[in-house]
């Protein structure tokens, strides 16, 4: 993450599933425009460790627009 704009809102917290499949975590960040978090997300660096991250669990990925 470092040298990116990024702001992580939730990450890991006590959490309560009240619909859907169960899961075992959370994280939410915070970018300052849809274009940042995919420069994020398709750079290098995450690119390069997030192969194994995927080999170990599975993962969803969302970028959700905010209000402003």
């Amino acid at each position: 993450m470092k040298g990116h704009p990024i702001e992580v809102l939730v990450a890991y917290g006590k959490h309560e599933v009240l619909e859907g499949d169960p899961i075992e975590g959370i994280v939410m960040a915070k970018f300052p425009s849809v274009k940042a978090a995919k420069d994020w997300y398709y750079g290098e660096a995450y690119q390069t460790v997030g192969k194994h991250r995927k080999d170990g669990a599975i993962y969803h990925g969302l970028i959700v627009e905010g209000v402003r």
